[in-house]
């Protein structure tokens, strides 16, 4: 249908083609859509039980990232990134749900139906009384301006808790946001913020959970169980977990039937492309995927003859009800496994209540007691709890992501052919799309099957990533800009063709990288850094550090560390460095997982293809540094993720891999069905060489020929310079 909002740049691009020369008309490229959405997730992939009646780690938390995009019409315009004002005055907005999943808790989920008594009154019939509102109920906001910066000047203000004020109903995210059928938030100038104390536990500081002027939908309690694949959780089968879900964002039209503010499904209307007259739908993945800790925790592997109650829990499972599979027999088993083995070595009394020989029919816990929040002890900087309990010496107990990596490198290193640790890719999420278990790297009791770890091409990033695309290179068709580290590794790692492993970016090296950054400027890397320097410099600077704590480690220690079925000490330095300030004093957390210390792009790739400078969102990432790539845009306020995909899955993924819903969204995002990054044709009208028209000779002039050999590369290198003052130098430059 003819829409008149739309005439004038139609209107005006038409004439513009059919005034050119016929040959220039014929090599203009207009993107096939006027509005076009990208989708992602900020982690890459979330980890996490389904069952949580006994014990949990990591909670549910999956997140929809997105930006739209106006795309250009015409070969003078310009693509525009849309705001919450550009879509109320249209009276639209961003709706969002997931493909074939729409609910957890029950038949995919045991978490709002674990009884916790979150106000302390003893009282287990209080509606917030689960878990799920437990899990939060240390984080806050306030009630005169939520999920925003407290306002300034303060005055007098209402501390709203989650979970114990603001209830978090089932089947929805920590911020009030369903899991599906819902619409997406716009972030604004703060972002989305939480605030949570510091680590004397009194002094407040601010979690900013989605960068500004962002449109999502945070902390969904996803599962990797399509809807209808169990009828009933104790049914759940391994071959059943689809890691990669797919979220669906489409462009819509919100009348409010019934005046509750709340949009229903039945009162939205997809919105039509006036270019192509599709929906205005997309997809994006939303990875999600259950750890291996069953195959160690629910066998010998990791209980030995020491730790038997393991067994009685599985048969109990098995035995009392028909229906309940050898895995989800096996999850229960594990818990139970993990608290005794943390009973007997740490005289902790989480099993004091326990009965093993108890026959009752319990459908949902033995344990006796609430489960156990490994965050209560553990500072975890993931869900921005920054205190850590006190040891018998009054020392802070360690961080949970230090804990759980330095117990595992010391009972099971798992060194595969080459010396590098099974342990990654069997403990992190490793299953397939496909639900095959055969690619997945440790055997039914708990031992890595053997051979290079590389090759089991399941999971988080093996198989999938860019840096682990075999492909990738002749894919990309565009050189990688490697610093002297990214040179090592691609001469050293890269040559045999299996790409990365986990840690050759989790490292040592990828800490002291950071430490040693005071950076003013980061496209010219201005200040001090040693990502400029030689390979022979860097390695001679690190040996410094810290006192000369690394003085003998070797190249391969900082870069490609190894362990044997006895020492694992390079892998384990991550975990053992000195914490920096402003972490060391505020932090018991530490300086890594959602914080500045974690692998950077720039620790291996020169700039213009690097993050932003940090501080903008702080503390998560500091001053005169990095910042994360989740908080980083690169292109006139396009984010880095929209164009490559989230960490641990960018573009292009392997198409032979685990993951294919990120292949198909790339090609559904690029006009020419390519595996992606995005091109320039998508938002731009482009020439036969895919150069946007508005790339003039003096923007190409600044970009020498030698490290851009064409004219296309030349454009993406200039796109990745395009970025904001604050951006380049951080706030209050």
């Amino acid at each position: 249908m003819w829409n008149r909002r739309y005439a004038i740049p139609l209107l005006t691009g038409w004439f513009l083609f059919m005034a050119a020369p016929r040959a220039q008309a014929q090599s203009l490229h207009v993107p096939p859509r006027q509005y076009l959405i990208t989708v992602h997730y900020d982690l890459g992939m979330h980890c996490t039980g389904f069952d949580l009646s006994y014990c949990c780690i990591l909670p549910p938390y999956n997140s929809i990232l997105a930006q739209i995009v106006k795309t250009a019409g015409h070969p003078g315009e310009l693509p525009v990134l849309l705001t919450e004002a550009d879509l109320q005055e249209r009276g639209w907005i961003l709706w969002y749900e997931h493909e074939n999943n729409t609910y957890s808790e029950g038949p995919k989920m045991l978490y709002w139906n674990v009884p916790v008594d979150v106000n302390g009154d003893g009282d287990l019939r209080d509606p917030n009384d689960s878990f799920a509102n437990a899990y939060w109920s240390h984080l806050f906001t306030y009630e005169e301006r939520p999920l925003r910066y407290m306002p300034y000047p303060t005055g007098k203000l209402t501390k709203r808790y989650l979970g114990r004020d603001l209830s978090i109903p089932q089947d929805h995210g920590p911020t009030g946001k369903p899991m599906s059928h819902g619409k997406l938030d716009y972030t604004g100038p703060d972002g989305t913020v939480l605030y949570t104390v510091t680590n004397d536990g009194m002094s407040e500081t601010p979690l900013v959970l989605a960068m500004r002027s962002y449109w999502e939908a945070l902390g969904l309690p996803l599962t990797a169980f399509y809807d209808g694949s169990i009828g009933n959780i104790r049914e759940a089968r391994e071959e059943l977990l689809r890691p990669y879900q797919k979220a669906v964002v489409s462009l819509a039209r919100w009348l409010d039937g019934n005046g509750d503010g709340i949009p229903q499904k039945s009162e939205v209307r997809i919105e039509t492309d006036p270019r192509s007259r599709e929906p205005v739908t997309f997809f994006g993945t939303n990875p999600i995927d259950v750890p291996g800790c069953d195959k160690c925790h629910a066998s010998e592997r990791a209980n030995g003859k020491t730790y038997t109650l393991w067994k009685k829990e599985y048969l109990f499972w098995r035995n009392t009800f028909p229906n309940t599979t050898d895995y989800y027999a096996s999850i229960k088993a594990a818990s139970i496994s993990l608290l005794e083995i943390h009973d007997r070595k740490h005289g902790t009394d989480f099993l004091a209540h326990y009965d093993p020989d108890n026959r009752t029919g319990a459908s949902v816990t033995r344990l006796g007691r609430p489960p156990v929040r490994c965050q209560d002890c553990h500072a975890d900087n993931i869900i921005g709890q920054l205190k850590s309990a006190k040891t018998a010496e009054g020392r802070p107990v360690s961080s949970l992501s230090a804990a759980i990596h330095l117990s595992h490198l010391r009972s099971v290193p798992d060194p595969d052919a080459h010396g590098r640790t099974a342990s990654c890719q069997g403990c992190h999420p490793a299953h397939k799309q496909s639900g095959s278990l055969l690619e997945f790297p440790l055997g039914p009791s708990g031992h890595f099957k053997g051979g290079d770890i590389r090759n089991y091409r399941g999971g988080c990033f093996l198989g999938r990533d860019v840096h682990s695309n075999p492909a990738a290179k002749r894919v990309l068709g565009t050189r990688s800009h490697l610093n002297a580290i990214g040179r090592w590794l691609k001469d050293n790692v890269m040559a045999d063709g299996r790409g990365l492993y986990c840690t050759n970016c989790h490292n040592l090296a990828s800490r002291l990288l950071y430490k040693a950054d005071t950076l003013k400027q980061v496209l010219t890397l201005e200040g001090r850094t040693l990502r400029n320097r030689s390979l022979e410099e860097i390695l001679a600077a690190f040996r410094k550090m810290e006192n000369g704590r690394y003085r003998d480690f070797s190249v391969e220690d900082f870069f490609d560390p190894k362990v044997t079925k006895t020492n694992a000490r390079a892998v384990a330095a991550v975990w053992q460095d000195p914490p920096s300030d402003p972490y060391r004093v505020v932090d018991d957390g530490g300086d890594y997982w959602l914080a500045a210390g974690e692998p950077k792009c720039a620790d291996c790739h020169e700039p213009p293809f690097v993050e932003n400078m940090g501080g903008l969102y702080a503390p998560i990432d500091q001053v005169e540094k990095f910042s994360l790539m989740r908080y980083s845009k690169g292109h006139h306020g396009i984010s880095c993720q929209s164009c490559h995909q989230s960490m641990h899955g960018m573009h292009p993924v392997a198409a032979t891999g685990a993951d294919p819903v990120t292949l198909e969204q790339a090609r559904q995002l690029n006009p020419d069905g390519h595996v992606g990054p995005l091109r320039c044709g998508t938002c731009h009208v482009v020439d036969a060489e895919g150069v946007p028209t508005v790339f003039t000779p003096a923007m190409e002039a600044k970009f020498l020929k030698e490290r851009f050999p064409t004219r296309y590369e030349r454009a993406v290198a200039y796109a990745h310079t395009r970025r904001t003052h604050e951006e380049l130098h951080g706030p209050g430059k």
